[in-house]
């Protein structure tokens, strides 16, 4: 008898006669061995089985179709306890082969844990020396916390010292400064007097005053009483001690549109359209630069003749 085998499948030779499984396929040779195990029965005798005791004449009378019909029905059994026997070892052979492998991983397990154990037992010493200093790093934090909190003490106690001087050498120099600007608020721009004649004219009293009669809206935002038409001996201006402030002003009262020059009037309470334009326009119907509702305190452009 041979103790090596043969793959069925992939024909690998010098297989061990113990081995389940084909070491190049993976077949599983345990179902193999079953069929070889099987005897070899001919094909006569699944059909020539026992039979049941027949009159003479009866069996003589049956037909071709009936024999034929009557050894296949006696030989189904056989094979289905053939299948299901084939069925039951790869079932096994199965459950074998993963037992097998079950038992690898445990193995391998218990070898992890045993090496586990032993790099534990090993390190001991370290592990129960690792929180003793822990403890030591966490007392010499504590230790330096409190130094610094003492040192931000002491520094407060020195700024506390300090910065009252600077508070106050601030505050005087803030009262300084604000008592100039409040002195400089209260003066305001410096301005004399000027008695009209009946023969001046508004440009006439700008020119003499500020070198040129185009600064006229300048008398006219400085006395917005006076009605810019009729300048008699009964009218007193003011005007600005510093002459050369006059264009600066000038400027700024005054704008362009529709390549025409008009004065930015602030509107007083008490004032109309009307009012404004009897004080200050020749041509009545084309003075005011918009025409919308007035309010005091809203600035509207006069144009200038």
């Amino acid at each position: 008898m041979s103790f090596e085998i043969t793959c069925p499948v992939c024909h690998f030779e010098h297989i061990p006669r113990d081995r389940d499984f084909c070491p190049q396929c993976d077949s599983d040779l345990v179902c193999f061995r079953l069929l070889d195990a099987l005897p070899d029965l001919p094909g006569e005798s699944l059909i020539d089985l026992p039979k049941d005791t027949q009159p003479a004449g009866q069996e003589e009378s049956w037909s071709d179709t009936d024999k034929l019909h009557k050894s296949k029905v006696s030989g189904f059994p056989v094979v289905l306890v053939v299948i299901i026997l084939l069925t039951i070892a790869c079932l096994l052979g199965y459950i074998a082969h993963r037992f097998s492998s079950s038992r690898s991983i445990v193995q391998k397990l218990n070898t992890d844990m045993i090496r586990v154990q032993a790099i534990l037992s090993k390190d001991q010493k370290k592990i129960s020396k690792t929180p003793e200093a822990g403890t030591r790093q966490m007392d010499d934090l504590e230790k330096r916390v409190k130094e610094l909190v003492e040192i931000t003490k002491n520094n407060k106690t020195r700024l506390a010292r300090i910065m009252p001087e600077k508070e106050t050498v601030s505050k005087v120099s803030e009262e300084k400064t604000g008592t100039s600007e409040t002195i400089s608020k209260m003066r305001g721009p410096c301005f004399d007097t000027y008695r009209a004649t009946d023969k001046d004219t508004l440009w006439k009293i700008a020119r003499n005053l500020y070198g040129s009669g185009i600064f006229y809206p300048v008398l006219m935002e400085h006395n917005p009483d006076i009605s810019v038409y009729s300048i008699s001996s009964k009218d007193t201006l003011r005007y600005l001690c510093d002459k050369t402030k006059a264009a600066d002003v000038y400027k700024v009262i005054t704008g362009t549109k529709q390549k025409r020059r008009y004065w930015n009037y602030t509107v007083r309470s008490g004032d109309t359209r009307k009012t404004i334009i009897d004080r200050y326009c020749l041509n009545k119907k084309d003075c005011l630069i918009e025409d919308k509702p007035l309010e005091a305190g809203m600035t509207i452009g006069v144009f200038l003749e």
